[in-house]
């Protein structure tokens, strides 16, 4: 069973001992202006986090998603954090449940740094790439077998879990050096993607660190104390339930909000869809005439009742949780689920693949395809070059616009890291001028 005086560590990766505590700001609040200030967070600004290129400036993107699922997830990390001190007692709770509010918050707002250019979208187009065009397969071939699974599964949780670790801050080791109890809640698949093809993992798509990371990650599950469960595999952070639950509650409702704005669903079909979450009080809808104001209304109840539910839910798992047992989402465990299949099935069906996303996903495709076949192609020329090699004076050319490109090393498993770190880094606006640029 894993000890909750392990599992919300201060311990910050990669720097020896433990920082004084201050008065007036907890080791986890300053996990949380690390991530504020950094590079990483402030892209997510021009990161689609449904509606892109083609949305309007009132719709979400990846910033302002994560910082609505931040305060969703303070909350029910404070919840939760109460009831946890008043199970397992003060003396083996070393936090306040505000502290386990941070933690959760934290995570939350991290979760999307790896996110590349246009999301979901980027990702699939990232691994369609290196698994189904020539020169993809070509760079496959000189890498071992797990980067080869990254790569043709590229997975955003675990390019965040190296954006974090590793690429942001100016230390030179540990990345932000965040808490360890941060770092693991903020871990929604704490396993390596599969070695070899064939190998089963907890996950068959999914993973949350690259094997460029596993040391840091076995320093971080060994500071938390989570349970091995296979090779460079380990349990969940119990919070890491609560900020999948913090992020599903957000994007199952505002989805909804955002398609209404963006006049792919009626106020009426959000209405429908939103109406079964909520606990009515009747006279007070009724009484706001409005429509904008109904569905800020219809938002706030839904989120409201959702953080309430996920956080009973949490509590009725927590034992099995605290022995590393994998108990699934939250939010698919509540009364509630119903409806949210629901909405899950209309966004899909009519946001995800409808006729506004389509286009913006066209987009995507043509410009993440156009980055990787031209950086793909001067990066392996370069590599057979060698580091005294002349390049073609296009390749050399392109390849000066690449931030660093004289410390990217030759290997074919270094550079396409740095490739993966560059285009991964990018925001769609800046993705498409380099497209453009490349294109002519």
């Amino acid at each position: 069973m894993m000890r909750w005086q392990s599992l919300l560590s201060r311990k910050r990766l990669a720097k020896d001992g433990l920082a004084p505590e201050l008065p007036y700001r907890s080791a986890f609040e300053i996990d949380i202006d690390r991530i504020t200030f950094s590079t990483s967070f402030r892209r997510l600004s021009d990161k689609q986090q449904v509606h892109g290129i083609g949305g309007s400036d009132y719709v979400r993107s990846r910033l302002t998603h994560s910082m609505e699922a931040a305060r969703v997830g303070r909350s029910l990390g404070s919840w939760a954090g109460a009831e946890i001190i008043q199970r397992y007692g003060q003396d083996a709770v070393p936090a306040s449940a505000a502290d386990i509010g941070d933690v959760v918050a934290a995570g939350a707002l991290a979760h999307d740094l790896g996110t590349p250019c246009f999301a979901h979208t980027g990702e699939d187009v990232i691994s369609d790439w290196f698994a189904g065009t020539a020169l993809g397969r070509e760079i496959l071939s000189g890498v071992d077998g797990q980067q080869a699974a990254e790569l043709s599964n590229f997975e955003g949780n675990a390019q965040g879990f190296r954006v974090l670790s590793r690429l942001q801050g100016w230390r030179a080791q540990g990345g932000l050096q965040l808490t360890a109890a941060t770092l693991g809640t903020y871990g929604k698949y704490p396993w390596a993607a599969p070695a070899f093809p064939g190998e089963e993992r907890p996950h068959k798509r999914k993973y949350g660190f690259l094997g460029s990371e596993t040391d840091l990650m076995a320093e971080v599950a060994g500071q938390l104390g989570l349970i091995p469960t296979g090779r460079d595999a380990w349990c969940r952070h119990p919070l890491a339930y609560l900020v999948e639950a913090a992020d599903d509650a957000c994007y199952s409702v505002v989805d909804i909000e955002d398609a209404v704005k963006m006049r792919m669903l009626s106020f009426a079909d959000a209405e429908e869809l939103l109406e079964p979450l909520i606990d009515w009080d009747r006279a007070e809808y009724e009484g706001i005439e409005d429509e904008d104001r109904r569905l800020i209304y219809l938002r706030a109840r839904a989120i409201d009742r959702l953080v309430t539910d996920a956080a009973a839910a949490f509590l009725d798992k927590l034992p099995d949780i605290m022995d590393g047992k994998p108990v699934g989402p939250l939010l698919k465990m509540i009364e509630r689920t119903d409806a949210l299949k629901e909405i899950s099935d209309v966004s899909y069906t009519q946001i995800y693949r409808g006729q506004q996303r389509c286009e913006t996903d066209i987009v995507a495709a043509r410009t993440v395809t156009t980055l990787l076949d031209a950086y793909g192609e001067a990066l392996l020329t370069r590599e057979k070059a060698g580091p005294g090699g002349e390049l073609p004076r296009r390749f050399a050319s392109l390849l000066e616009t690449v931030p660093g490109i004289r410390q990217i090393p030759y290997d074919r498993a270094g550079w396409t890291r740095s490739l993966m770190d560059y285009i991964a880094g990018m925001t769609d606006r800046f993705a498409i001028r380099q497209a453009q640029l490349i294109a002519g």
